[in-house]
């Protein structure tokens, strides 16, 4: 039984080291300001697919590694990710039997709250912009959620995780 636990722990550690590499891959012009969070669509679904060995704390410590990547204030993307990990904890049963694009709003929708909880937070300590761009990535992570999920899922049966 100890075995089948760890059993692809080694590949939901790769996908959100890759996940954490494609938030700080530059794209294209055009398509940079649509770049989606990718670390927490990855989060999003390891949490839906194994939701008992991903979780809250799981959210916590990939945000602290984010925080370490981006150099922002220690504990924000933490504290944000652990909300979206949460959430999507509380409501994985229902997601899981949405339609595509009816799980692409509703993941927007949680992503919403983890951008807007993070600009709360950083405005405690910096003056932050109130420019619409910054919520043009909700748009990315509704278009890019049903190819995140097909290649994860894909990667789960593959792992047998």
């Amino acid at each position: 039984m100890v075995k089948t636990e760890s059993k692809g722990s080694f590949v939901i550690l790769l996908s959100f080291a890759g996940a954490m590499f494609m938030n700080v891959l530059p794209w294209w012009q055009v398509i940079d300001p649509f770049k989606p969070d990718w670390v927490a669509l990855v989060l999003v679904y390891w949490v839906m697919a194994v939701p008992n060995r991903v979780g809250v704390m799981v959210g916590w410590v990939v945000g602290l590694f984010v925080d370490v990547l981006y150099g922002t204030l220690f504990g924000i993307h933490a504290m944000t990710f652990a909300l979206i990990a949460y959430l999507v904890q509380m409501t994985y049963h229902r997601l899981r039997l949405f339609p595509r694009w009816k799980q692409s709003v509703n993941i927007a929708v949680v992503i919403g709250l983890h951008m807007l909880l993070g600009r709360i937070l950083r405005g405690f300590v910096q003056p932050v912009s109130t420019d619409f761009d910054y919520w043009t990535p909700l748009l990315g992570a509704m278009l890019f959620w049903p190819w995140v999920f097909i290649f994860l899922r894909d990667v789960r049966r593959k792992f047998c995780i």
